[in-house]
């Protein structure tokens, strides 16, 4: 580790950087420590919604009652996700000898008694009954389809349920004889349910069609919320959300399919959310993360805002990293690489959205006993390993698999969010404090080491007295985190390559936090539109509350193929605004098609309480999937770095090379020099505002514009031609 210097006072400048920095990119993340950051409400982490683990309190496989204890309280985790208990008691429960095709409620009654029973000799788990906000759900094999039951485990003989009614009776009776209150009454009742287990993809395998099974939701909640209406009922628990493929025909025959017939009953959207490896090629890995999976959630949230007059919460009960490629193999410790990386960077993303996401859980399984492959090796998924499993060991104990490592890093987080900007999307930034301590989070995108600049604010002269960095990375194909610990003079930091860092502060004194972020989510009157050439798309974006200081982002939802442009000419009520050329994660050039949202910034002082949006294309195919607007309204003006990059251009850059603006600085007079190739243009002058100064026509040669009476300063010059967007930035002298 190589030094980092911390001046404390007001302006608190961390600098991370690497040897030879000329070889890696540099990023600036803003830190105001005072600034709430309150997002549809909420500012606190909720650890119960985002650090849990894919297991519950009763199941087997925990290695004893001493490991699950120190596994919970050492890491502060939560729980969970139990997926088999529908399917398991549905095969050992009797049918109704009145009622053929039906549960025994007598039987459910018996069986669910000796549950609770056991469960109240227990004792050991009550104490963690906080830490278990449990979810439970069916499985593609319990859909009635004529087929028998497979009793194993008692007296009861194979039977056939009838229709949908008596799956949803076997349900919604299972919470009433199986649960309790917790302690000696029995398990607490499960918070979530969902109904069945990523059923769309299994359809053709049941046989039944995708409207029978979004009718199956609909009984079953019915059902549910009749005899529990405290539980909350989801679905469809969709994998491999592919909503662009075939353009949109995915959407259409699936999630828009199932939220026409089902999406009013649904408590919850559920998701699964997946990087991608495949078999064929496991290291041309298609990724989500980044901007395909904000494109998912927006389409879906913005779906829900039009037909529901709310955008229900998500329940992402399954993401991290998949490559089916690999089971089979012998475990190494590179492969839980893919998962580490996978968790957190998604994890960030979900932690955006504390107002819509009800319990994100990262696929991981404790032991996988269950779990069976030709070739004798493990399931890939797992938090434990036998030791013998890892070449060049040996024994039969149980020991942690490197995703442990996710729980260690995660471990101290907590307390309130404060306001954070990189300038950078593809440098995730978030930070929490709590009494005298901060959390800072980095997670880096790129493929390659970042060097990220920090600069933290602080307003009540706070000096930092240490600090601690974990710094979860790969180091020759392994694993490492990587702890330090701090005084005074810093040393240098590296941001790895998919790497992640938490930075714990401590501060002389509690930190204040007196000052506000309200963020808030807009969604447009209309969503999936189709792309026609140089044809404006326009959207309204109404109902915005404005303060005196703030910030604002359109988030533009795209599905195109890889040969169409992604930077539209874009007007926000009747301005145009620059598009970056960036966006969250990489290129999706190994995805059929692009699948991803493009954030914008918008001048906080062109908005409205009403608003317009136009978007505008030089070329046809895909849609416009999800418009939405993120404003931040602040209680005070805060500090920010101003992106060190030239202003993003959207037009071509052949043409872009050949318009000058000149001289620079500039005086009384500015000469804008067009090429040929652009006969007619407008030409825009704005501050650093937004603020549209001057407009005017613009032809190709040299166009001279009187400048005088503006004030010296920065000033951005854009030139709108019929189908792009070029900007400059001058100075007035």
């Amino acid at each position: 580790m190589k030094n980092i210097q911390i001046h404390s006072g007001h302006f608190l400048s961390f600098l991370f950087f690497f040897c030879g920095l000329s070889a890696f990119g540099q990023t600036t993340v803003d830190i105001n420590l005072n600034v709430k950051h309150i997002t549809g409400g909420i500012s606190e982490f909720d650890r119960k919604k985002f650090i849990t683990m894919h297991a519950s309190l009763t199941e087997g496989e925990w290695d004893s009652d001493a490991q699950r204890d120190e596994f919970l309280e050492l890491y502060d985790v939560y729980l969970g996700r139990n997926n088999g208990i529908y399917p398991w008691q549905l095969n050992q429960i009797k049918e109704d000898s009145n009622k053929p095709g039906w549960p025994s409620l007598d039987d459910m009654t018996t069986r669910g008694t000796t549950s609770k029973n056991n469960y109240a000799a227990k004792t050991a788990v009550h104490k963690h009954e906080h830490r278990s906000d449990l979810m439970i759900g069916g499985q593609p094999v319990m859909y009635p389809n004529g087929d028998p039951t497979s009793p194993c485990c008692g007296n009861a003989e194979p039977w056939v349920v009838a229709n949908y009614e008596a799956l949803a009776e076997y349900m919604a009776n299972l919470l009433t004889t199986f649960y309790g209150t917790g302690g000696v009454t029995g398990e607490p009742k499960p918070t979530y349910i969902e109904v069945m287990n990523e059923p769309f993809v299994h359809a053709w395998e049941i046989p039944t069609t995708k409207a029978n099974i979004s009718e199956l939701h609909n009984v079953v909640a019915n059902r549910i919320h009749a005899l529990h209406p405290q539980v909350k009922v989801g679905g469809y628990t969709a994998a491999h959300p592919a909503f662009e493929a075939a353009d949109f025909k995915h959407w259409e025959d699936n999630w828009k399919l199932f939220m026409d017939i089902a999406g009013e009953n649904m408590d919850f959207f559920s998701v699964h959310i997946y990087d991608f490896a495949p078999p064929d090629n496991p290291n041309d890995e298609k990724h989500r993360s980044g901007s395909n999976a904000e494109a998912i959630l927006d389409m879906i949230a913005h779906y829900s805002h039009l037909s529901f007059g709310e955008v229900k919460p998500f329940v992402i009960s399954e993401y991290g990293y998949f490559a089916p490629g690999l089971d089979g193999t012998p475990y190494t410790k590179t492969r839980d690489w893919g998962n580490l990386r996978s968790f957190s960077t998604m994890m960030l993303q979900f932690m955006e959205k504390p107002d819509i996401m009800a319990k994100t859980v990262p696929f991981m399984i404790l032991k996988a006993n269950w779990w069976s492959h030709s070739s004798g090796n493990k399931y890939p998924y797992r938090l434990m390993r036998q030791q013998k499993e890892l070449a060049g060991e040996t024994g039969e104990a149980w020991v942690y698999t490197e995703l442990i490592k996710f729980y260690q890093l995660w471990s101290d987080v907590k307390g309130t969010r404060v306001d954070t900007r990189p300038t950078d999307l593809d440098i995730q930034a978030d930070a929490y404090v709590s009494g005298k301590k901060a959390y800072v989070i980095i997670n880096n995108l790129h493929f390659e080491p970042h060097t990220v600049q920090l600069k933290a604010f602080d307003d009540h002269d706070n000096p930092v007295e240490k600090i601690d960095i974990k710094h979860l990375h790969l180091v020759d194909d392994l694993p490492l985190l990587e702890t330090t610990q701090h005084n005074g003079s810093l040393s240098e930091v590296t941001i790895d390559a998919e790497a992640t860092m938490i930075l714990a502060y401590t501060f002389a004194n509690d930190i204040t936090v007196d000052q506000t972020s309200d963020e808030q989510r807009f969604f447009a009157d209309k969503y999936y539109q189709p792309i026609l050439a140089n044809a404006e798309n326009t959207f309204s974006i109404n109902g915005i509350s404005k303060g005196s200081a703030g910030e604002a982002v359109i988030r533009l939802g795209l599905g195109r193929d890889h040969t169409n442009s992604l930077q539209p000419v874009v007007k926000f009520n009747d301005t145009p605004i620059a598009v970056p050329s960036d966006w969250r994660g990489y290129d999706q050039h190994n995805r059929d098609r692009f699948f991803g949202v493009i954030e914008i910034p918008v001048p906080y002082e062109l908005l409205q309480e009403n608003n317009t949006l136009s978007v505008k294309f030089d070329d046809a195919g895909g849609h416009i999937s999800s418009v939405s607007m993120q404003t931040f309204k602040f209680s005070k003006k805060l500090q920010r770095t101003e992106n060190s990059g030239a202003v993003l251009s959207a037009g071509r850059p052949d043409l872009d090379l050949q318009i000058k603006a000149y001289p620079n600085p500039a005086g009384k007079k500015l000469t804008l020099a067009l090429p040929k190739k652009i006969n007619n243009a407008t030409l825009y002058i704005q501050d650093l505002k937004g603020v549209t100064l001057i407009k005017k026509e613009a032809k190709s040669g040299a166009n001279t514009i009187d400048i005088n009476n503006l004030a010296r300063g920065m000033y951005l010059v854009l030139i709108q031609t019929e189908h792009q967007l070029f900007t400059r930035k001058i100075r007035l002298e």
